[in-house]
């Protein structure tokens, strides 16, 4: 399936008619309070599940759930869960630890954390609080982290939940096919002083991070009983695309699509019973299918040189990891 299927996708499968009750589930979504995320929030509330808001504003994060309370107060069919706030910043890995603990000390148990947050279209030379490139270090090291931090109650829910139903979903995006470094991710450019002075090329290397991410996840903690799987949401009318020059805004409104459809995308991606471990590999696709075409390059790169790949994937974990480790206590 190339970019064409995803730019027109069938109608999606898998909606909040789809959706058991979600009563006793615990969920996070980095990003709910606005775009996919707050329309994502919206449909596990609606079904009974305890949703985390993470986001950088605690303000924001107020008024989004507000908003969704206010909604399920008009829905008769609605049986309401709960929301809750956590404050983070993906492009600052010392809000992180103290996010993870805030909400520890709050929960005993983590089904599906959502790692649905990122930024797009950042000037060339951006960078974090810590210096990474910026799409890359909010991406993938802010998500990273989080993901690892938040281990071990992942593991320990799963040891009591149903099989496969333990998951850490990754945010990837069309571009990768369209754009970026050969194989994906390109370390050279990810030294300081020598970041791409093309800001596509920065964004599809982040996005093909979080793929190389989800595969790595899924490979490494299945023994655990976690599944990691990274998707596509879509070509959506989204926040995201608001620094983009108006023209070609104009040429892609015949595509865009509402959030909540990405939404669908992600709800596929954490709680379709068709989803399995092994499945980190493969790549979802709008609004819940498996891309069946995916590029060579990046197949190549998911594989270990002892499959015959090029370990390009497993040499992104580790340098993720070394990037964060100082900042995991």
């Amino acid at each position: 399936m190339g970019a064409w299927t995803q730019l027109f996708p069938p109608s999606p499968h898998f909606t909040e008619a789809q959706t058991p009750s979600l009563a006793g589930k615990v969920f996070i979504i980095t990003g709910g309070n606005s775009g996919v995320g707050f329309e994502l929030a919206k449909i596990l509330y609606f079904k009974g599940g305890r949703v985390y808001v993470a986001g950088r504003s605690a303000t924001k994060i107020a008024t989004a759930i507000e908003d969704i309370k206010a909604e399920a107060a008009s829905m008769p069919s609605a049986t309401a869960g709960q929301l809750q706030s956590l404050i983070i910043d993906l492009g600052n890995l010392s809000s992180i630890a103290p996010c993870v603990a805030d909400f520890l000390a709050k929960e005993s148990r983590l089904d599906v954390l959502f790692n649905n947050a990122g930024l797009s279209r950042q000037p060339p030379g951006s960078v974090t609080t810590q210096g990474h490139e910026i799409h890359m270090g909010t991406n993938c090291l802010g998500p990273y982290l989080l993901t690892k931090l938040l281990l071990p109650i992942l593991t320990k829910t799963a040891a009591s939940a149903l099989e496969n139903s333990v998951r850490v979903v990754f945010t990837s995006s069309g571009i990768i096919d369209m754009a970026g470094p050969p194989g994906g991710v390109s370390f050279a450019e990810l030294e300081p002083g020598k970041h791409s002075d093309d800001m596509n090329r920065n964004y599809s290397g982040s996005k093909a991070g979080n793929w190389f991410l989800a595969s790595e996840f899924d490979r490494r903690y299945a023994k655990e009983g976690i599944v990691a799987v990274v998707q596509n949401p879509g070509t959506l009318r989204t926040p995201g695309w608001n620094g983009t020059p108006w023209i070609m805004r104009a040429l892609m409104a015949p595509i865009f699509q509402p959030p909540k459809m990405g939404a669908y995308t992600e709800l596929w991606a954490g709680l379709s019973p068709d989803i399995k471990s092994g499945d980190g590999q493969k790549f979802i696709i709008p609004w819940g299918r498996w891309n069946t075409t995916p590029k060579k390059e990046h197949l190549a790169s998911l594989k270990s040189k002892k499959e015959g790949g090029t370990g390009l994937a497993e040499e992104f974990f580790d340098y993720c990891e070394a990037q964060t480790k100082e900042f995991a206590a």
